[in-house]
Order: structure tokens, then C-alpha cells, then sequence
């Protein structure tokens, strides 16, 4: 079992055919929303992979002989990603008209952010606030106790620019008496249009809640719901029930990331 986003370090050496391989193909089935793939290619012998999801990965490796004949059974492992922080949230995303979600670069895909939010129990903190606000810009603000060996401040250990996500936010203690928020906004699409957006809350490395596919535009703000200080979570609705979004939000932030 391994924490999310752990860099694996694959290997052939269970599946090499007593040395007599020549050449592999990896695969990998992932949980849902993970685009990861195999670096610097699913035939090398012992690729890389981050394991960036919670849940489970299961890898098979094909071997194969200088006549390209299958020399070894399929090996085949299981690895469990499971949060090991307090409080976990995930943030992924899926646009239908990238067509290659794993790609990287400047403008390779949709950019959507995670936001989480301290709150005073008489004041919400407003988005983009800083230091109230931990997003993109402010991946590791100083929230709780001056003491740098209390855990109470949060993180945003993944900030995806160009693609499906995830962005993940963790947080070890809450503050007593305080409430967090979550939001997701839809920062830019790079020409590709509409993105769904999905949000997993875990806890204790438990998922406690999950809202899927919500559509969003550029520039919509989902204001997903907030926690209390025991990471207790509410999903924030209109009138209808359905998901609270924010269309053309307007922030004072400019309009790229840098």
C-alpha cells in the first residue's frame, strides 16, 4: 500500500524468461479518472509510473523472445493507493474533446484548480483570498499554530495545468471551531471546451463523498459544499438539490496562471 502520488519503479526481473527476453509490453488497469501512464514507455523494461489516484492498480507485463513469441506467463500484481493524511480530496477531470488527456505541455489540455477555503465561524473566507484560500498560488499557506511540527496547515500536493487532474489537497489536524470550504473553477480551457469535473472527499483514507461528471465551463466556480472541524462533509445545493455553479465567476486574480 502507497500514498498517493508515489513514483513506482517497475520491474522486469519476475517475468524475464531466465534472461532470455528480449523485449515487454506493460499495461495497466487504473481507477477511474487516472490517465497516468507508463515513463518513458509501456516496452520498457523498467518503466516508471505515479500513481497520482486512490485505489487500485493492476499491472500485467508480457514478455517475449527475440522470435517475439510469449516467453513467460503474464506477470501480473496488484498495488493499493490509499490516502495517508486526514483529510484527502481529489480533484479530476474529463474533456471530451482533448484527445489525448496524458499529455503535457503549455495549453496541452483543460485547466481546472482546487480550492479550499479556512472559515471563521462568523465570516466565510472569499475565494482567491490570501492567506485564506489554498489554491495554485497558494499551495502552503500557514493557517493554525506557529509551531512548524503541529500539522494543522493544509497542502496542495498536485497543481495539473494541462490536463485530467488530479489535484490533490491534504490536511493532518483541523482547527477547532473552524469550517473549510471546497471549490473548483474552471480556470481555462485551452480550446478544449467543456470539462466534468469530479470531487472525492476521504478521510482517515476512507472515501466519505464523491460527486461525478459536473459540467463546467470556462470560468464557472462549483462551490462543492465545506467540512466542519471533525472533516464532517456537506455538499452545497441550490433550491433543486442540484450542485451550486457560478457562471462567468469574476475574481481579481488575472486571467492565466503564471
Amino acid at each position: 500500500m502507497v500514498a498517493p502520488q508515489t513514483l513506482l519503479h517497475l520491474t522486469s526481473e519476475l517475468a524475464d524468461c531466465k534472461g532470455e527476453a528480449t523485449h515487454y509490453a506493460w499495461r495497466v488497469a487504473q481507477p477511474e479518472g487516472s490517465v497516468s501512464t507508463f515513463v518513458p514507455h509501456a516496452q520498457d523494461p523498467n518503466p516508471n509510473f505515479e500513481a497520482n489516484v486512490a485505489g487500485e492498480y493492476t499491472f500485467e507485463l508480457d514478455s517475449f523472445d527475440e522470435s517475439d513469441n510469449r516467453c513467460a506467463p503474464t506477470h501480473r500484481f496488484m498495488v493499493s493507493v490509499t490516502p495517508d493524511s486526514a483529510l484527502h480530496i481529489e480533484l479530476l477531470w474529463h474533456t471530451p474533446q482533448d484527445p489525448d488527456e496524458s499529455d503535457e505541455g503549455p495549453e496541452a489540455g483543460a485547466d481546472l484548480d482546487l480550492h479550499f477555503t479556512h472559515n471563521w465561524p462568523e465570516a466565510k473566507t472569499e475565494w482567491f483570498d490570501q492567506p485564506f484560500d489554498c489554491f495554485w498560488f497558494n499551495a502552503h499557506p500557514n493557517w493554525g499554530s506557529l509551531d512548524p511540527s503541529v500539522s494543522d496547515d493544509p497542502s496542495l500536493d498536485r497543481d495539473d495545468t494541462d490536463g485530467a487532474g488530479p489535484e490533490n489537497l491534504n490536511l493532518n489536524l483541523s482547527e477547532e471551531g473552524i469550517s473549510y470550504g471546497v471549490m473548483v473553477h474552471y480556470w481555462h480551457d485551452h480550446g478544449f471546451g467543456e470539462s466534468l469535473a469530479t470531487i472525492r472527499v476521504y478521510v482517515q483514507g476512507t472515501l466519505t463523498y464523491e460527486k461525478k461528471a459536473i459540467v463546467l465551463k470556462a470560468n464557472d466556480a462549483w462551490e462543492v459544499g465545506s467540512l466542519d472541524d471533525q472533516f464532517n462533509f456537506t455538499p452545497k445545493v441550490d433550491d433543486q438539490g442540484e450542485p451550486v455553479i457560478i457562471h462567468d465567476f469574476e475574481h481579481l486574480f488575472g486571467s492565466a496562471e503564471e
